[in-house]
């Protein structure tokens, strides 16, 4: 109401590493992100505001998880291609360097990860990687032609949780 005290208030700012391409086909960087944050004064809890395309304490955008994901489970890309073209890290894993089980991590978590309507888990992971990666296109604002690509776009506009 006018005249009555705020109950949340701006808190400041905080820097957040996000990991990715900026466009798809682009070369993956690590990019440090401002994001805006708020207090409850009536429960002290801190609230944070991410811009869309970024999902709760990820380490990669949402465009990215979208791209290695089609890359690998619609595309049939090698692991290590999806990783390569979705991670700015160059070590890689001794024991098996041509894998990455975040692949595999991310298509179990799907619907944590992009919210409601994900399709469902049957089949092996791959395949169910390249549903996501179909449905993830599908949210891309015009299409491109290319799923891998249009899962990228459809990252950025997919409402996460």
């Amino acid at each position: 109401m006018p005249g009555e005290a705020l109950t949340i208030v701006g808190h400041g700012l905080r820097a957040r590493g996000v990991e990715g391409p900026i466009e798809a086909d682009e070369e993956a960087t690590h990019v440090e992100v401002l994001c805006r944050r708020y207090a409850c004064r009536a429960c002290g809890a801190v609230l944070v505001v991410v811009p869309r395309g970024l999902g709760r304490a990820l380490r990669y955008s949402l465009s990215a998880i979208a791209y290695a994901l089609a890359l690998w489970g619609y595309a049939r890309a090698t692991a290590a291609q999806a990783r390569a073209a979705a991670s700015a890290a160059k070590a890689r894993g001794f024991t098996s360097p041509e894998q990455w089980s975040t692949l595999r991590r991310w298509t179990s978590r799907a619907e944590t990860i992009f919210g409601a309507g994900v399709p469902s888990a049957t089949g092996t992971l791959r395949e169910r990687a390249a549903r996501i990666a179909t449905w993830l296109a599908s949210h891309a604002p015009l299409s491109t032609g290319s799923v891998p690509r249009d899962a990228f776009l459809g990252g950025r506009f997919v409402h996460a949780r």
